[in-house]
């Protein structure tokens, strides 16, 4: 990548700062806050800068399995104003994915009030995948097969990027 892409990436990151300190200021007698995952992704080579703003960690995944863990780089939005966000940079490579989630996937509840469960999704996401489809079809599956027709508390949201081989 060039250094002008690299720098509108890291720009686009100053995005989470003025969210942040506008819910802060605007918004700080009614204690709200949004977790987040914010990320640039440079489609012509695979480099992924991102700010992890207090959300569960999204999974880098290859044919193999889970390689990484992107924990948090900061607090969640809204908690405290003119808050410094770290980003980190990772490089995609052909093939890998990205595997995002909200918690109401791992504190989704059968009808016996057993909790889906982090270590769960960590294990189902250690098996070789052979894409993003797949993966979202395994955990679905598995999930919605965990909840059966157990009342749902909190929202249920997934998603799966793939970097195409072959580039």
């Amino acid at each position: 990548a060039t250094p002008d892409r690299e720098l509108s990436q890291i720009e686009a990151i100053r995005a989470v700062a003025l969210t942040n300190d506008y819910i802060a200021r605007e918004h700080d007698e009614m204690n709200m806050f949004a977790t987040l995952f914010f990320g640039v992704l440079d489609t012509s080579n695979g480099r992924l800068v991102y700010v992890n703003g207090g959300h569960e960690p999204v999974f880098l995944i290859d044919d193999k399995g889970l390689k990484k863990q992107l924990r948090p780089t900061g607090p969640a939005v809204g908690i405290f104003p003119q808050i410094k966000f770290g980003y980190r940079q990772i490089d995609l490579e052909p093939g890998d994915l990205i595997f995002g989630y909200t918690d109401g996937v791992i504190d989704a509840r059968s009808t016996g009030g057993k909790r889906f469960g982090k270590q769960r999704l960590i294990e189902m996401l250690s098996k070789p995948v052979s894409g993003a489809f797949e993966v979202m079809e395994r955990v679905g599956t598995e999930l919605f097969s965990h909840i059966g027709m157990a009342p749902q508390e909190d929202d249920i949201t997934m998603i799966s990027i793939q970097r195409k081989k072959g580039r």
